[in-house]
């Protein structure tokens, strides 16, 4: 019993050194991986709040590792908040402190910033996997430019492999320069949903609806272009033919 207790005490001691250690304006030390990790776990409208009163550096490091539409709807949103008391921000920041300190009892993130050190890795090692990786990251561009029509299983599976590695590496905000407007539009909104930090079960949502729609679509066109053979074999007048068509929605 008295093991259980001293583990209790020394994770709870733990906890509070590390909140009380550093501030909600050390999150500017954060690496961008790490950030873009934190801001996964909190909620935007304490985001808005904390950074009302937040150092230059923590907002713009902030800022930085959030996609476009995010990035502009949180300085839209801290403009357009009313004047709050300092107790009221102060005590955002240290739920979002808090929110840290999990992670990094999670081993996500190093809490307080800086206390772990990346480790080396031989330079000539790097610049071998650095060249691979550009090559892959070149080549998933290209690939994603296309329509999903134009896509085959097996482009389809190395595409997503291949995001799954660029988001490993660098973190999921690289997948945003890996699509365009030229890209398939399932696939570069699904990435964005996903870029922007939208819940997994609402993108599903989403996604699941927008693929039902698109599949009734491509059920009506079938089913037109066999109407409309039966009505030429039938000898319908082309008027015949154009209502029973014009009637398949």
């Amino acid at each position: 019993m008295t093991n259980i207790y001293s583990y209790i005490f020394f994770h709870l001691t733990r906890r509070f050194i590390m909140a009380a250690t550093a501030s909600f304006n050390d999150l500017a030390k954060l690496t961008d991986r790490e950030i873009q990790t934190l801001m996964r776990e909190v909620d935007q409208k304490d985001l808005v709040v904390a950074l009302t009163k937040a150092d230059k550096a923590v907002t713009d490091k902030t800022l930085s590792n959030m996609s476009e539409r995010v990035r502009t709807f949180i300085q839209d949103e801290v403009a357009a908040l009313g004047p709050m008391r300092p107790d009221e921000v102060a005590e955002v920041q240290k739920r979002i402190v808090q929110q840290t300190v999990q992670l990094a009892e999670q081993g996500q993130v190093s809490w307080p910033p800086g206390q772990k050190k990346a480790p080396k890795v031989k330079a000539k090692k790097a610049k071998k996997l650095s060249k691979k990786y550009l090559a892959m990251k070149s080549e998933t561009k290209q690939t994603a430019q296309k329509s999903l029509d134009q896509l085959s299983f097996d482009e389809i599976n190395t595409l997503f492999t291949n995001f799954a590695e660029i988001a490993r590496k660098e973190g999921i905000l690289a997948l945003e320069n890996m699509v365009s407007d030229e890209s398939s539009a399932f696939i570069s909104n699904a990435i964005r949903l996903a870029v922007d930090g939208t819940e997994p079960d609402l993108i599903m949502d989403i996604l699941e609806t927008w693929m039902g729609s698109l599949l009734h679509e491509q059920e009506r066109k079938y089913q037109k272009v066999i109407e409309g053979l039966m009505s030429i074999q039938s000898g319908d007048n082309p008027r015949i033919v154009e209502h029973k068509l014009s009637v398949i929605y």
